[in-house]
């Protein structure tokens, strides 16, 4: 793994669902297929309001111990509230829920120069192939982990700098809880929701947003001439307000905003004291010229 970086995310927890009925009450609660949570691959996925709206992501991996019960990688924060609302949906099913944060760590390994990863610890990264790997180990021994996998260590603000030079957002930076659409920071585009696998918590609005095509606003990466603006700093393309700046990194020059494409096709964006210039990753597919028809996350 020639070029290979690792680092540890301090901000992950994982919540553990176990018992005979775990998978089955996911399935019927999340955004993705947990049945492809099979040890061999990871799962992003989400847990939406009945409106449609984002509440919590996480990554499904299968327990090494436990066929049946399924890990969420999930932002650390809020692990203790992601229990609580899962338990709101348990009922009489045969399931445990608990935050195991403590018993384990996280870790996510990365080419340098943006090549996908073969290979190595952990299972790929399942939103876009040059974010690499991530792996779930145990608290204890997590360190001689990474010296195994002949990576060299990275500051967590290295990891950041490379899903931002990616445009890919991360939950506890660039989405707003019970507010921000799953559809505005690119679910769908990062394999984050199954529109096959049958119901879940929120899908009404979630498909037809989908089917109509109507999604006017977008997180996306843009670059950063003059003063980095902070998180939360309205976008502006003259008079009007047009988005907000969520991810930045002062190093690259770049940042992640959350966009109405119908009103920057051709305006001056300012952010601050900072221009910015949207930029369109190779795997999204958006125009920045305008869109017909409403969006239900309007």
């Amino acid at each position: 793994m020639t070029g290979a970086r690792a680092s540890r995310l301090s901000g992950r927890g994982i919540v553990r669902i176990g018992g005979p009925e775990a998978r089955s009450l996911l399935q019927g609660l999340v955004t993705n297929n947990v049945e492809q949570a099979d040890g061999t691959r990871l799962v992003y996925s989400a847990l939406l309001t009945p409106q449609g709206k984002f509440l919590f992501d996480f990554f499904m991996a299968g327990d090494p111990a436990d066929a049946e019960a399924v890990l969420l990688d999930c932002d650390g924060a809020r692990a203790g509230e992601l229990v609580k609302r899962l338990s709101m949906y348990r009922l009489r099913a045969k399931v445990e829920i608990e935050d195991k944060s403590g018993d384990f760590a996280v870790f996510a390994f990365w080419n340098e120069d943006g090549s996908p990863m073969a290979d190595g610890p952990g299972l790929p990264d399942p939103r876009n192939a040059q974010m690499g790997r991530r792996a779930i180990f145990p608290a204890k021994g997590a360190e001689a982990a990474i010296t195994a996998a002949k990576a060299a260590e990275a500051p967590e603000e290295a990891w950041h700098r490379h899903r931002i030079s990616l445009g890919i957002g991360e939950a506890a930076e660039d989405f707003e809880p019970d507010r921000t659409f799953p559809l505005e920071v690119n679910f769908a585009e990062l394999n984050g929701i199954d529109f096959h696998k049958g119901c879940f918590v929120g899908q009404e609005v979630t498909s037809r947003t989908k089917r109509r095509g109507s999604v006017r606003k977008r997180l996306l990466p843009v670059h950063v001439e003059g003063d980095m603006p902070e998180p939360g700093t309205p976008v502006k393309g003259g008079v009007r307000e047009v988005g907000t700046i969520h991810s930045t990194d002062a190093e690259s020059e770049r940042a992640l905003a959350l966009l109405r494409l119908d009103l920057i096709g051709s305006a001056v964006l300012e952010a601050g004291q900072a221009e910015i210039r949207p930029e369109i990753p190779g795997w999204l597919e958006v125009s920045l010229d305008g869109l017909e028809g409403e969006s239900d996350g309007d």
